[in-house]
């Protein structure tokens, strides 16, 4: 840091890093994990006496949020208070969330009040975080009070409150309280995103009411919308789920006819449910289309793929039918899943089939 303070002085000029600098710097460390580097920065900053301000102070609280250390980010507040600096919307909405995602929807809560008490106006993201919140607990009644009481505070609703509104309700077994609240979407003049329908449809097939899907989904052209990939996958994972195999893969050829491309998701679900149905040939032929759109699965489908494959008595046959991938695993490392790799059975007596992948 001194060497590059320094290094104008032979021209005969210093560089002296302001407030701005320093929080873009603290602000890019925060985003890469490296809080303590910040920290260190953050004390450098004030060791050189530049006063912080709240748009600094709201990188740290949410840098330590987001690594989980909960204490820093609330001693950082503490100390933003006690040097008589105002935190922001941005602020409190960043502490709302920590508080949100591990479940303290009391605090909080709390926390929303003191904010406006202290005359700092909530925004959307505010509303957002808390109602994921509160449908996160069970709270679906409080959720509804707190919407009117967003529209009673002239923030307008926008299309993530109303998709987590939809998705909130499913989750807590109230589909037909989003049902009806979808419908009043829609006599209103807001036009509901596809987004929103997705986690309609999504709502509607896990709760087996599968017909109520199927119609909404086709629906979806008359109200000028077009099913994305996401869409595509839920209707199929629910389809695949009902044993109507032939109808999801006629989905999948639907979608592409459409210009929407299926992901490893998309794919992931029907071979999962032609393996589970023991087709063989459908699988192959799913891992070949993959393998031309260049979509690459997982290991844990490899796996499946193979103990599909490991009782079949021309199983080199099967073997040598599948393409070439770079299989995708969990963790950093990768395995190449390779046609002609060499599939070893270990046979005995006592144990099962067993097998190896070697490359």
């Amino acid at each position: 840091m001194n060497k590059w303070l320094n290094g104008n002085r032979k021209y005969g000029v210093t560089c002296k890093p302001n407030v701005v600098w320093y929080g873009s710097i603290i602000d890019g460390l925060c985003k890469d994990g490296f809080t303590d580097k910040a920290k260190e920065l953050f004390s450098e900053m004030k060791g050189n006496g530049i006063l912080v301000d709240a748009i600094t102070y709201n990188f740290l609280i949410h840098g330590w949020c987001c690594v989980g250390d909960w204490e820093e980010a609330k001693s950082l507040f503490i100390e933003m208070l006690n040097q008589g600096v105002h935190p922001t919307t941005v602020t409190f909405n960043v502490l709302l969330d920590e508080f949100c995602k591990n479940g303290k929807i009391d605090e909080a809560m709390n926390l929303y009040r003191e904010m406006i008490s202290k005359g700092i106006r909530p925004n959307v993201v505010t509303y957002n975080t808390l109602l994921i919140g509160l449908f996160i607990v069970g709270r679906v009644g409080d959720a509804q009070k707190l919407l009117d009481e967003m529209q009673v505070n002239d923030v307008a609703p926008d299309s993530y409150i109303f998709t987590t509104f939809i998705d909130g309700f499913c989750k807590n077994d109230c589909v037909l309280e989003a049902l009806e609240f979808f419908h009043a979407l829609e006599n209103s003049k807001f036009e509901p995103t596809i987004n929103i329908v997705s986690c309609l449809i999504d709502g509607l097939c896990k709760s087996r009411k599968i017909e109520m899907a199927w119609e909404l989904f086709h629906k979806l052209t008359q109200k000028c919308l077009v099913p994305n990939v996401v869409t595509y996958s839920i209707m199929i994972n629910c389809l695949c789920k009902e044993g109507e195999l032939e109808k999801a893969n006629s989905l999948l050829s639907d979608m592409e006819e459409k210009g929407c491309i299926p992901n490893l998701v998309t794919f992931d679900t029907l071979i999962r449910g032609f393996i589970q149905n023991n087709e063989k040939s459908k699988v192959v032929e799913l891992l070949n289309e993959m393998a031309k759109r260049n979509v690459i699965p997982d290991a844990s489908i490899v796996s499946m793929v193979i103990d599909l494959l490991v009782n079949v008595e021309n199983y080199r046959e099967c073997l040598n039918s599948l393409p070439s991938f770079l299989v995708q695993e969990p963790t950093r490392s990768r395995t190449y899943f390779d046609k002609n790799s060499e599939l070893y059975l270990n046979h005995s007596a006592t144990d099962g089939p067993g097998y190896m992948l070697q490359f």
